[in-house]
């Protein structure tokens, strides 16, 4: 997607479908005629949706040929005037000081800073779910807040863009955490498995929106820079 006025019409667009659906929530929690569903596989049922996305999600981060294919034109040649083939990547983007702040270093290795802290976050929220689905977590009093502190997390993820190094692996981490905390604040409070499926719908919509955001954001890099184009 390149940068013109229609794709950040676009980006705003979705933006706003984001907080909508986060605003969403709190109001789905007081609808009386939602039916609560108080069986005990709810709980577990949940849970596994949830730890299967996540799973999904670190498989990705080993396997990133999807985040290099945002570099590639169609004819097969890069974004930087040579053969895709030839391009060299560190941390899953191009070897070049503009992206340097998607990178993180660790013990001499280099790592994609966005991947490693949604890696984190996956692993985090995988033992808070685990833990929930069986009943560890029964707070329902001051349940909104902690919903409200989720919802805000998510969105902090999708503000990764202008971050970098280890804010930006904080950010999709905490991005990840408050996915969870979200889910497990609105069945705690609601018992509802409809809410429960809109609140991991928009965990999913939230997930592919933020990477839509980073290919974004990369290939607005590449023609600003416009150095190797």
């Amino acid at each position: 997607m390149v940068q013109s006025e229609s794709s950040k019409f676009y980006l705003l667009f979705l933006i706003s479908v984001c907080v909508f659906g986060l605003a969403l929530i709190p109001v789905l929690l007081f609808q009386p005629n939602l039916p609560t569903y108080q069986s005990p596989f709810r709980r577990p049922f949940v849970a596994g949706i949830f730890s299967a996305i996540c799973i999904v999600g670190i498989v990705a981060v080993f396997y990133p040929g999807k985040c290099r294919l945002t570099f590639q034109q169609p004819n097969g040649s890069s974004n930087y005037g040579k053969p895709a083939s030839a391009l060299e990547f560190k941390g899953h983007h191009p070897d070049c000081n503009k992206f340097s702040g998607n990178r993180i270093i660790i013990r001499g290795s280099v790592f994609c800073a966005a991947c490693i802290g949604l890696l984190i976050g996956a692993i985090v929220a995988i033992v808070g779910i685990v833990l929930f689905s069986l009943s560890f977590f029964d707070l329902e009093s001051g349940g909104l807040w902690v919903l409200a502190v989720g919802e805000v997390l998510m969105l902090l993820g999708l503000a990764q863009i202008k971050m970098k190094s280890h804010v930006k692996l904080t950010a999709n981490a905490l991005f990840v955490v408050g996915s969870s905390t979200c889910l497990i604040m609105a069945d705690i409070v609601r018992q509802s498995m409809l809410v429960d499926a809109y609140v991991l719908g928009l965990i999913v919509f939230m997930l592919w929106f933020r990477i839509l955001l980073s290919e974004w954001n990369n290939r607005r890099t590449c023609v600003t820079c416009g150095r190797c184009i």
